[in-house]
């Protein structure tokens, strides 16, 4: 085999690797995103669930002070007030928390984009310099 069929050779495999290197980040990226919208959904679960949880004990709040005979207010009122405020701190919390992961999620996934096309780039160059090399 001469030189040149060697040199198109190592410098077709430098371009399939490149290749590889790019859609190895651009995979990583759609797999960021699709994490980070998996977030949004569960922090949007999370929610429907504390809320649920919440109508539930005040629902039980109020049965238990029918039971015995009171209305809701005073003492009671005070403790479903206490209740509904801690499930609102709570949920802003949790929807702080997860908008950070998914800007940090998304955050990975363009970075991983990036390190692969600049893989992609850096891999050409040395292929091409390479080739060049053994050809001079």
């Amino acid at each position: 085999m001469g030189t040149f069929a060697l040199a198109a050779v190592a410098l077709g495999s430098g371009v399939l690797a490149a290749g590889s290197q790019y859609r190895a980040g651009k995979v990583q990226e759609i797999q960021y995103k699709q994490e980070a919208k998996q977030e949004g959904d569960q922090a949007r679960q999370r929610e429907i669930d504390r809320k649920k949880n919440l109508l539930r004990a005040l629902a039980s709040q109020r049965a238990t002070a029918a039971a015995m005979g009171a209305d809701f207010s005073g003492s009671i009122a005070n403790i479903a007030e206490v209740d509904i405020e801690e499930a609102a701190t709570d949920l802003t919390v949790d929807q702080v928390n997860a908008a950070r992961r998914q800007r940090a999620l998304r955050l990975a996934g363009s970075e991983a984009s990036r390190a692969g096309t600049v893989s992609a780039a850096s891999s050409l160059l040395d292929s091409g310099a390479n080739t060049y090399g053994s050809l001079g």
